[in-house]
Formats: C-alpha cells, structure tokens, sequence
C-alpha cells in the first residue's frame, strides 16, 4: 500500500499492490479505517495494481467502505482490475462499493 499526500482539496489518494488476502486484509482494513477516522474528506484508492483478492480481501473493502460511509467520507475504488470487479459483481459489493472506472 502506498500512501499518496493529500492535495489542497482535501483528497487522499492510496495506491493498493500486490495481493490482498489473509496475511494482510486485516492491517490494510485497519490502516485505510484509520485514515477516514483521521477526518479525510475524500479518499481515493487506486487498485490497478492489484494482482489477487480473496474472501477476506472483498470483506475488508466492505467493511471499509461501510465505516467511510457512516463517517460521512467519500470514499471511492479506482482502477479495478477485471478479475477483481467480477469477484465484486459475483459476491453483490458492486451495490454498496463507489466504484470508479
């Protein structure tokens, strides 16, 4: 994960790598929380670089996005690679994640 500095708008914009699975869901689910309750208006998290998301990986997104939605942050999933959207389509997230293009 790759922390990117907010700009003048007040918009964070964080660079996700590699795989997110069950040695790692956790800490990036705990870090990305930290930066909404740090009072980020709006965060970006790019995923094109994303190789792998299992089970554990779609729920840390979930639950994420649910704790940005409850603290008023905009919160969006940028650049996500096919086979991550067709897990997301599958489990039903694409009705509750922002997904950009």
């Amino acid at each position: 994960m790759t922390l990117a500095n907010a700009d003048a708008r007040g918009s964070t914009t964080i660079h996700l790598r590699g795989d997110i699975d069950v040695t790692n869901a956790h800490e990036i689910g705990d870090e990305l929380t930290a930066l909404v309750s740090a009072g980020n208006e709006t965060i970006v998290i790019v995923c094109s670089s994303i190789r792998f998301v299992e089970s554990r990986g779609l729920a840390m997104m979930a639950r994420v996005q649910r704790f940005a939605d409850e603290s008023g942050c905009r919160l969006s999933w940028r650049a996500l690679p096919l086979h991550v959207l067709q897990s997301i389509h599958l489990t039903g997230l694409d009705r509750y994640l922002h997904i950009e293009a």
